[in-house]
């Protein structure tokens, strides 16, 4: 079985798998092969702060398809492209300890063709801190984190001419595939310098070398 990774996001009502619900799924194959939709309920919890960051109200909240309508569909879409069960390896950030429970509890049929298997891109920071050279220093976790989410957003950028939305499941499905393709690219090249990098891609490296690798601010 060849394993497949994908971009995954999950937008909910708040941070309590046992008390919040999955409001929005986003599952990016690939750039290009995006399935994101929307999930409705009449009745749930929520946190208010919750709601204002994904930028929704209960009234939007009541509004989607039911949660199994949605797992159905997504299902559908997953066996229209030949994917088969447990081979999807979801990518994200906070992946494995956020999505993957509320997934498990409102997308049983989904979550069957997830591979136990995650990879959890703030892990992957974290163990680059303090290691990984970069361009002559060795960025510590949290640069490393603000560089490749700004990767992410500008190799979007440069692909569709636009700046990616903030806190839709869609949008941060791609922004996980693409952080994780980028440091991937990273780690192969070793030591990274300007040159080493495509032409459409050496203003995002230009503004990459104004953060400060310690502090993990911008000068």
């Amino acid at each position: 079985m060849s394993l497949i990774f994908a971009g995954m996001d999950g937008e909910m009502t708040g941070s309590r798998v046992e008390e919040h619900e999955l409001i929005q799924i986003g599952l990016a194959l690939s750039e290009t092969e995006i399935f994101c939709s929307r999930i409705g309920w009449e009745s749930f919890a929520y946190d208010p702060e919750s709601l204002e960051v994904i930028g929704v109200t209960k009234e939007q909240v009541k509004e989607g398809p039911s949660a199994e309508e949605v797992d159905e569909q997504l299902v559908q879409w997953l066996e229209s492209k030949g994917v088969a069960k447990h081979s999807i390896v979801p990518v994200g950030w906070e992946v494995a300890a956020f999505d993957k429970p509320f997934i498990k509890k409102t997308l049983p049929k989904f979550f069957e063709y997830l591979h136990h298997h995650s990879v959890e891109l703030n892990s992957i920071m974290y163990t680059l801190g303090d290691t990984m050279p970069y361009q002559g220093v060795r960025p510590n976790g949290y640069v490393w984190k603000k560089m490749t989410k700004f990767a992410a957003t500008f190799n979007i950028k440069c692909e569709d001419a636009r700046w990616p939305k903030r806190h839709d499941a869609g949008e941060d499905a791609i922004m996980g595939l693409q952080s994780w393709r980028w440091v991937r690219n990273i780690i192969a090249a070793g030591n990274p310098g300007l040159l080493d990098v495509e032409p459409k891609q050496a203003e995002l490296y230009g503004r990459i070398t104004s953060i400060d690798a310690t502090r993990g601010k911008s000068k």
